[in-house]
C-alpha cells in the first residue's frame, strides 16, 4: 500500500519541539529581564547624582494619604523608577548608538552634526512667541526706567545659530537669529543693546562641541565688544595666550545625548588667578555673607562638571575687585555664561558684581544705589533668556 504521509512529518514534529523550546527560552529570558531588573532596582542603593547626565536624581519618598489621593505619589514614583533604573547610564549610551546606527541625527533632544561624524552636539533651542519675548524684554526696559545709570543688554547667540552649517538638514528646534533681532528692536529708553553676533558667528572656537557654553576664547572676543560699547575703549593689554587646563571636558549637551563616541573638549584660561597684575580679589556670597574665593577652582577639573572651574559654579552673588582697573563698578545680571567672562571683565572694571536673579530677591535699584554701581549689564544666552522664570525681578 502506498504511504501518503508527508515526507516532512518528522521534521515538523522536530520543528515544533524546537519552537516550543525556543518559546520557553524567550519567556524565561523575558521574565529574567523583567524580574531581574526589578529586583536589582530595589536591591541596589539609590544614586543621588548622575555624573553621566550631570543632574540630581529623584529619590524615593514614602507615600502619604494625601500624595496617594492626589496622584502625586505615582507621578513621583515614575520619575524615581526611571532615574534609578539599573545601568541607566549604559542604556542611555546604547540608545544613542542605536539612533546613530539607524541614521538618525538626533537623540534625547540633541542634534548630531552632519559634517564631523557627530562630534559636535546641539541642544534643542527653545523658541517663544513674540508676545512672550516682548514681555521679557519689557522687564529689561523697566529696569532701565528704574535706574539712573546706563543699562546695557546683550544676548549670546546659540551655538546652533553660530554653527548652522553643521546642523542636520531641516532641524526645527534651532536658533534662527529671530530672538536676538526682535529683542534688539524692543529695547527702549535707557537700555542699549550690544550685538555679539558679529564676533561669535561662523566657524571657530567660540563654543564647546559637547556643551552649550561659549569657550574662553569666545568669551574673550565678546568682552572686546562689551568693553567697546560700555566704556568706549578696549585696551586689551591683558591679552595672554590660552593655557590648557583640561583636555577631558564633557559638557551638559554630551550628558543629555549619551554620545559616548564624541571626543572631549578642552578648557583654557587666558587671565591668571589674581589678574595680570596680581591684585584681583573675589568674594562669594553663597548665604549672604562674604567668603573669600577665586577666579578659578582647580579641584572642579577633577569632577564631571568641569565648567564650574570658572568661579566655582552658580552662586547668588559674586563681587570681583581690581584696584588697578581703568573703569568703575559694573553690575552683571548673569547666567552661567558670565562665569567664563568674569576674568576678562575684572581686568577692565574696579568692581564686577555678578548678580543671579534665581537666588536673589533684593531690588536691583536698591542694590545699585547701596553699592555705587556705575553701569548695569543684563547678559544672558538667548536660550536662557527665553526660559528664565525670574526675569520679572528686573522690574521690581
Amino acid at each position: 500500500m502506498l504511504d501518503y504521509r508527508p515526507a516532512t512529518a518528522g521534521a515538523d514534529i522536530g520543528d515544533m519541539f524546537m519552537s516550543k523550546k525556543y518559546s520557553i527560552f524567550i519567556t524565561a529570558l523575558f521574565c529574567l529581564f523583567i524580574f531581574g531588573f526589578g529586583a536589582a532596582h530595589f536591591i541596589l542603593p539609590d544614586r543621588e547624582f548622575s555624573e553621566q547626565e550631570n543632574k540630581n536624581l529623584t529619590l524615593f519618598r514614602a507615600p502619604t494619604w494625601e500624595t496617594v489621593r492626589s496622584g502625586e505619589f505615582m507621578e513621583k514614583f515614575e520619575k524615581y523608577y526611571n532615574d534609578q533604573f539599573p545601568l541607566r547610564d549604559q542604556w542611555v549610551q546604547m540608545k544613542a548608538y542605536s539612533e546613530r546606527a539607524l541614521g538618525k541625527q538626533e537623540n534625547n533632544k540633541v542634534y548630531f552634526d552632519r559634517i564631523e561624524g557627530g562630534q559636535t552636539l546641539f541642544a534643542h533651542f527653545t523658541k517663544i512667541s513674540d508676545e512672550d519675548l516682548a514681555t521679557r524684554v519689557g522687564f529689561v526696559n523697566k529696569l532701565g526706567e528704574n535706574l539712573d545709570v546706563p543699562v546695557y543688554f546683550s544676548l549670546v547667540p546659540d551655538k546652533s545659530w553660530a554653527w548652522a552649517d553643521y546642523l542636520p538638514d531641516y532641524a526645527p528646534n534651532v536658533d534662527d537669529g529671530s530672538t536676538i533681532e526682535k529683542a534688539q528692536e524692543l529695547c527702549r529708553g535707557n537700555v542699549k543693546y550690544i550685538d555679539l553676533r558679529g564676533t561669535l558667528g561662523g566657524e571657530g572656537d567660540a563654543f564647546y562641541r559637547t556643551d552649550h557654553h561659549w569657550t574662553t576664547m569666545g568669551a574673550m572676543r565678546a568682552c572686546f565688544d562689551l568693553i567697546r560699547d560700555i566704556s568706549g575703549g578696549n585696551s586689551g593689554d591683558w591679552y595672554h595666550e590660552p593655557e590648557l587646563r583640561s583636555d577631558q571636558f564633557y559638557g551638559t549637551t554630551w550628558s543629555a545625548a549619551g554620545a559616548a563616541w564624541v571626543r572631549p573638549d578642552s578648557i583654557y584660561t587666558m587671565i591668571p588667578e589674581g589678574g595680570t597684575r596680581g591684585h584681583i580679589t573675589v568674594d562669594r556670597y553663597p548665604e549672604g555673607e562674604p567668603i573669600p574665593g577665586g577666579l578659578y577652582y582647580p579641584e572642579k577639573l577633577e569632577v564631571k562638571d568641569k565648567y564650574a572651574y570658572f568661579l566655582g559654579g552658580n552662586q547668588p552673588l559674586c563681587v570681583i575687585k581690581n584696584p588697578d582697573a581703568a573703569n568703575g563698578k559694573l553690575l552683571v545680571v548673569r547666567d552661567s555664561y558670565s562665569d567664563c567672562l568674569a576674568p576678562f571683565l575684572a581686568e577692565e572694571f574696579r568692581e564686577v558684581h555678578l548678580y543671579d536673579l534665581r537666588y536673589n530677591n533684593v531690588s536691583l535699584k536698591k542694590y545699585v544705589a547701596e553699592n555705587g554701581v556705575d553701569q548695569v549689564l543684563v547678559l544672558y544666552s538667548a536660550n536662557n533668556f527665553n526660559t528664565d522664570k525670574n526675569l520679572f525681578k528686573l522690574g521690581l
